[in-house]
């Protein structure tokens, strides 16, 4: 059986200018059902900095010129990192 790892991609809007309110960052994501399959749904478990958890609806994506698989949960994204 193959695992998987996942790392979290940074989605920062801001450039030049930072936020005024504080700033919640993602510290974990679990995805329980993954399966490594091309438009799979799948449920993603996020924990933040704040304490607080988050239920995401995620999509597995395979883009073919960088060889990369993603999930993305619109809010959050994470590279699929495979372990030997």
């Amino acid at each position: 059986m193959q695992a998987f790892t996942f790392e979290l991609i940074a989605r920062d809007w801001y450039k030049r200018r930072t936020p005024k309110d504080k700033v919640v960052t993602p510290l974990s994501v679990e995805i329980p059902e993954f399966k490594l399959t091309h438009n799979h749904i799948c449920k993603m478990q996020v924990n933040y900095s704040d304490g607080s958890e988050k239920q995401l609806i995620g999509r597995v994506i395979y883009n073919k010129l960088a060889d990369r698989w993603t999930v993305d949960g619109m809010e959050l994204a994470v590279n699929v990192i495979e372990n030997n």
